[in-house]
């Protein structure tokens, strides 16, 4: 049954590596940011972090596991963790990564926040990612400029499935 007393390890986001181009050409010193939101943890208060590219226009985040008892409630276990990266370059956001996920570790999702290399020529697009046989959902929505392909990957371009980039 419930056990409102335990508590849950929680992931709010697992470690996150990427790379930013402009054109193919690295774009470096530009400033990443990494927001996550779960309402079991510390009341829903955004955790905002930012960091740096290199000069390959490389970044990273640390993971980020928090605990938390709302998942052994009645109420509280399904509710979503909110992550999303992105950056700021001329007064546009370029969404790399935009989801909102169960309060457990998927193993898709995870994989691709491992390969967050994003041209900020591309375009924004929304992956549909089947998650069903590691505990996500069989539609796991991600909104990214960054661009995956795979066998559990379903890509839309203006709400419609494309079979290649070129397409777009």
């Amino acid at each position: 049954m419930f056990n409102m007393f335990k508590r849950y390890q929680v992931e709010m986001s697992p470690e996150v590596r990427g790379r930013i181009t402009d054109g193919g050409e690295p774009v470096a010193g530009i400033q990443v940011a990494r927001t996550l939101l779960y309402e079991g943890y510390q009341n829903g208060k955004e955790q905002l972090e930012h960091t740096t590219t290199d000069t390959n226009g490389r970044f990273s985040f640390k993971p980020m596991v928090v605990k938390s008892r709302k998942p052994g409630g009645i109420f509280g276990q399904n509710l979503p963790v909110l992550q999303a990266v992105y950056v700021e370059r001329d007064e546009q956001l370029f969404s790399l990564w935009s989801t909102s996920k169960s309060w457990k570790s998927i193993q898709p999702l995870a994989d691709l926040m491992l390969q967050l290399n994003c041209d900020l020529q591309d375009k924004e697009v929304q992956h549909l990612i089947n998650a069903t046989n590691y505990g996500g959902l069989p539609r796991q929505s991600v909104t990214s400029i960054c661009h995956w392909q795979g066998e559990l990957i379903s890509t839309y371009y203006n709400n419609e499935l494309i079979s290649s980039y070129d397409e777009i």
